[in-house]
């Protein structure tokens, strides 16, 4: 089973928090790149789950994936003009479940341990391609990590 991190990055209308609250408020989680679509399509299941990571204030959500990968062209009109950069390459539909106060730097010392990556910087590139894909353990183990009920 594989479950996802997705990374909400500063774009050039909003802020990470901003995006990810958009998003999260639609109940869509929009795919930035082909890399990230294509890979969702490949190994999304009906019981994978996303956590959110913020950039500068750490993993902030998690939510279960309620439909396969749609095209952009799927979404309402009012939507397709919110998220384009966000959901450039489609979109899945999520079910919000837990929030959680992000910390960067709590979340970054929990991901390289659950992740096993050592050089900070390794973890700063995986980041910046927009998703990372989770084993069940790992997924588990982060969320144990963030405090988070089972």
């Amino acid at each position: 089973m594989s479950h996802f991190l997705f990374i909400a990055g500063a774009l050039r209308e909003r802020s990470s928090p901003e995006s990810a609250e958009l998003q999260l408020g639609a109940g869509i989680w929009g795919l930035c790149t082909a890399l990230i679509r294509d890979n969702l399509q490949k190994f999304l299941t009906p019981e994978s789950h996303g956590l959110v990571y913020v950039l500068k204030e750490g993993i902030r959500a998690e939510f279960a994936i309620v439909s396969p990968v749609q095209p952009f062209q799927a979404l309402d009109e009012l939507l397709k003009d919110e998220v384009r950069t966000e959901a450039r390459y489609g979109f899945v539909q999520v079910k919000p479940l837990q929030r959680w106060s992000g910390n960067a730097p709590d979340c970054q010392v929990l991901l390289q341990r659950v992740l096993g990556i050592e050089e900070q910087a390794e973890l700063s590139r995986r980041l910046s391609l927009g998703m990372h894909r989770l084993t069940d353990e790992e997924y588990r183990s982060i969320r144990e990590g963030l405090g988070a009920g089972e």
